[in-house]
């Protein structure tokens, strides 16, 4: 009987360890060092459609996430449909921090009153932590991937603009039942592990990223840009990596889309983009044996 218990409890470890190590289901080795270059915020302007558009064509990056409500997502569903073998998942975007520059949800405004202030999204999370429903939120998201589909977009994952849908417990967990629900991937970073605990959810179910890296801007001078993505790649250790990017060309759309906003600015997405079109960043990512992959990969093998 002893035997039996060691057994069932060595095939449930066994079980959780192949559902976790994503660099064995999709035919690396347990140790390789795994890395998604993705761009966020794609469709929220022309500036930054183009720079995202030419960084896929390069192979800048791997992946990047759409905002639904945005007014030039139309033009990444015509992009999308022309080169369907790029990947492009869903940037969930349930709030609108540009201080010029709004929009509110896909949904009815009447069926999501508490995500609005003035007819528009929240320019900030703090305030989706105190007055959002999780219901209203469910349907928001929901009606986003209903729309990308519409149009012809066929979504690899869902993240979430602002991380706006991981500030309470119960919205987290209306974001991954409705990853689950349309069988999409959810960007789940390992920091979501003591939220998880708090809604009982399934860890054995998710694709866990180990370590996902964004610029911040605290110091970092226009000349050392380039540093602080070397530094990163040239530290990467092995497990599921993901650098999130954000992209544009520095021109006058971009400047008034984010005036008065120096952080993920018009400047900032010009340097991103920058960087990773350099052959030095390529290069690097040889020299450090980085395997760079995309999500569609990872839905592939989570949802065959």
């Amino acid at each position: 009987m002893i035997r039996f218990f060691k057994f069932i409890f060595f095939l449930a470890i066994n079980v959780y360890s192949q559902s976790n190590n994503i660099a064995q289901r999709l035919g690396y080795d347990v140790n390789d060092k795994l890395l998604i270059i993705h761009a966020d915020d794609i469709g929220v302007s022309h500036s930054v459609n183009v720079a995202s558009f030419k960084a896929f064509k390069s192979g800048a990056i791997s992946s990047g996430s759409i905002m639904m409500p945005c007014p030039w997502v139309l033009e990444v569903a015509e992009f999308s449909i022309n080169n369907p073998n790029y990947d492009l998942g869903l940037h969930l975007t349930i709030t609108s921090e540009w201080k010029n520059y709004k929009w509110d949800g896909i949904t009815s405004s009447n069926e999501i009153k508490s995500l609005l202030s003035n007819n528009y999204f929240y320019d900030n999370t703090n305030d989706i932590k105190k007055y959002a429903d999780a219901e209203e939120i469910r349907k928001e998201i929901q009606s986003q991937i209903d729309f990308a589909k519409k149009i012809g977009i066929n979504p690899t994952h869902l993240d979430s603009h602002m991380g706006a849908l991981s500030v309470r417990p119960d919205i987290i967990k209306v974001y991954l039942e409705v990853g689950k629900t349309n069988r999409i991937p959810v960007f789940t970073p390992i920091q979501f592990k003591p939220l998880l605990e708090k809604i009982n959810w399934d860890q054995s179910e998710i694709v866990w990223v180990d370590k996902y890296f964004m610029m911040n801007g605290n110091g970092v001078s226009e000349d050392k840009w380039f540093d602080f993505y070397a530094n990163i790649i040239s530290n990467i250790k092995s497990g599921l990596n993901v650098i999130l990017v954000h992209l544009g060309k520095d021109n006058e759309e971009l400047k008034a889309v984010t005036i008065d906003h120096p952080a993920f600015g018009s400047k900032w997405r010009s340097l991103d983009l920058k960087v990773l079109e350099s052959q030095e960043f390529k290069d690097l990512l040889l020299k450090n044996n980085i395997k760079v992959i995309n999500w569609r990969d990872i839905k592939r093998v989570l949802y065959p």
